[in-house]
């Protein structure tokens, strides 16, 4: 591990701390039986950017640590989510490629975008290093390369495809230390008028929410449309529109492309830049009162936890995931609270916690359960419809944020 010396947007050196969440194991880092209590942990703490207003962690871990054995599908996901990426890709073809064309989609993860883009009869491939999802991508029938995306990569591409009429990256602007070879790869890559489209995380949720659960060291970066727009004028390219989504709570698409390709900037670009001034996105002391919240939220949690096993009271915890991990190990909370999880993931099952080392099983009937801790709380709604017998036999969910409370 080492630590960042300048911001990963801007190169600035004019930065401060602002959260710390302790010591803790990589989210991602399900453990097999026999490497309980032997994972690694280190400090994981949140700085803000005062030239470029950017959100990122401190610390800086290996990348093919996280990424060379990755237990996350995609499309294992909420209804909501599969849903989601059939539109995006509806919405790709309907507005950027009505003629049909090429689209490289970066960090494609099992195929969930790749594969109804490849059914509405676009030329795709996937880019992925995560040796394990790669192969059952390909199991689907998609032309995906083992690696990570940036300019060497692009070039490689480039020797046996055409330039690509749009660029998709989802859920890895966030993910990765050198955002500025992801960017030449994609100015590589990307044809004179093409069209570079990705989604992350919105800060302005994670802010507004108190969703500190989507810190974790996987998670490099925390963005606003204010912090992208610098970013990607350094590299000679506009955004020139924005959705704001409530997917996986709270999300932002960017779509981006040359400044001299012929597209024009929308008004939703202006409302949000100026939603985020208004509301102090740029300012230090707006991160300070984040922190301040989320030691509250804590207490809140714990309270509410510990008055639950008083009562000897038998809960689990439902959607095993990285926000999850963040959850347990900045509460420390453990088996002497929680009895085991439950995941849909099967990447997960018979994998441990790590840090907290909660036993992770199969889905199954909540029988004997009084409270299941919705630690998957972002996709409540979806949990909640598909544990109707759970809730009409007078079980309770504990859904964690903004502020803790019970469902039904």
């Amino acid at each position: 591990m080492t630590k960042i010396q300048h911001c990963r947007l801007c190169n600035s050196d004019n930065f401060e701390i602002f959260l710390k969440l302790g010591t803790m194991p990589l989210a991602g880092n399900f453990l097999k039986e026999e490497d309980v209590g032997k994972e690694d942990s280190y400090p994981l703490d949140v700085c803000f950017c005062k030239n470029c207003a950017s959100v990122q962690v401190v610390e800086m871990i290996p990348r093919d640590t996280f990424f060379r054995d990755y237990r996350y599908l995609s499309s294992v996901a909420a209804k909501s989510v599969l849903e989601h990426f059939q539109t995006y890709a509806s919405e790709i073809k309907e507005r950027f490629l009505p003629d049909n064309g090429f689209v490289v989609e970066v960090a494609c993860n099992d195929g969930i975008l790749l594969e109804p883009l490849k059914n509405l009869g676009l030329n795709v491939l996937g880019v992925d290093p995560a040796k394990n999802v790669v192969k059952i991508t390909k199991d689907k029938g998609l032309d995906v390369i083992d690696d990570y995306f940036g300019f060497n990569l692009s070039e490689k591409i480039l020797e046996k495809y055409e330039k690509a009429d749009v660029i998709v990256g989802n859920a890895v602007f966030a993910h990765v230390d050198n955002l500025d070879d992801i960017l030449l790869g994609v100015k590589n890559l990307l044809k004179e008028n093409g069209v570079f489209i990705f989604e992350v995380n919105y800060l302005g949720d994670m802010i507004d929410e108190l969703q500190y659960d989507v810190i974790y060291h996987e998670h490099t970066m925390y963005h606003s449309v204010l912090a992208l727009k610098k970013f990607l004028e350094r590299y000679g390219m506009k955004i020139f529109d924005v959705k704001h989504l409530d997917i996986r709570g709270g999300t932002i698409r960017i779509y981006s492309s040359f400044n001299n390709a012929n597209f024009d900037i929308s008004k939703n670009v202006e409302y949000l830049i100026n939603s985020e001034l208004k509301k102090g996105y740029d300012k230090l002391e707006t991160f300070k009162n984040f922190a301040k919240k989320c030691e509250e939220h804590k207490s809140q949690m714990l309270n509410l936890l510990c008055d639950l096993k008083k009562q000897e009271k038998t809960i689990i915890g439902y959607g095993m995931s990285g926000r999850g991990n963040t959850m347990l190990n900045y509460w420390k909370v453990g088996i002497d609270i929680l009895d085991f999880g439950v995941d849909a993931s099967p990447e997960r099952y018979g994998r441990f916690v790590p840090g907290m080392h909660i036993p992770i099983k199969s889905p199954r009937p909540l029988i004997d359960v009084d409270y299941v801790l919705l630690l998957a709380w972002i996709f409540a709604d979806d949990i909640i419809e598909k544990e109707h017998e759970f809730v009409k036999n007078g079980g309770k969910f504990i859904i964690p944020f903004p502020t803790p409370h019970f469902s039904p």
